[in-house]
């Protein structure tokens, strides 16, 4: 008997995600997408990896994801909609709401 398909698109609304994941997720989500903005300014590998505090490992692993993945196209689609949450870190982000 052959396994059922299972739809691989699901919209999983963000205040659900934000409950299901743990603060150290949510932390990550934020360094990972403070790195993206990095990215788009065009700023080097080494800058970006001082400026988020990360290596610059984690830096070409956030950028080949950004080029090699879908996520370039929902960058380019959410660049003007704000962060579906607010954070308490004004470092990562810039000033919050």
């Amino acid at each position: 008997m052959p396994k059922p398909k299972i739809e691989k698109k699901i919209n999983i609304p963000s205040d659900v995600i934000i409950n299901l994941l743990t603060p150290s997720e949510i932390r990550m989500l934020k360094n990972r997408w403070q790195i993206v903005n990095l990215l788009e300014e065009g700023l080097s590998i080494r800058n970006i990896a001082k400026q988020a505090r990360v290596g610059t490992d984690t830096v070409v692993r956030v950028s080949r994801m950004v080029e090699n993945g879908g996520l370039k196209r929902v960058i380019n689609k959410t660049k003007s909609d704000k962060l579906p949450f607010k954070t308490s870190t004004p470092w990562i982000f810039g000033k919050h709401d």
